[in-house]
């Protein structure tokens, strides 16, 4: 399951990030609601696959689109490795590598 809440600009991801978690936030409205800089904060995500790599790097486009700068917070290892091994590191805007 997966839980992501909004603290101010900051929005904290919790449980699983997966192609079943990710259908209940499809599509995303949160960052429709954000302006200026946007955390999203990883450091209660417990697991990620593919699905959820791809979503997230569709989130990222769209809050560029929207004129936000968003920043990674607290990235798991899972997450760095999958970004990793599928080339796309480079697209993404982590601030902070610590699990």
């Amino acid at each position: 399951m997966l839980r992501i809440e909004q603290e101010q600009q900051r929005l904290v991801f919790s449980g699983t990030l997966d192609r079943t978690s990710l259908l209940a936030y499809w599509p995303f409205k949160l960052l429709s609601r954000m302006s200026g800089q946007v955390v999203f904060d990883f450091n209660q995500l417990s697991s990620i696959d593919t699905a959820g790599l791809a979503w997230l790097l569709k989130q990222l486009a769209l809050a560029r689109q929207g004129g936000l700068v968003v920043q990674l917070q607290h990235v798991p290892s899972q997450l760095r490795s999958l970004a990793e091994v599928t080339d796309v590191l480079p697209l993404l805007p982590i601030s902070d590598t610590t699990e």
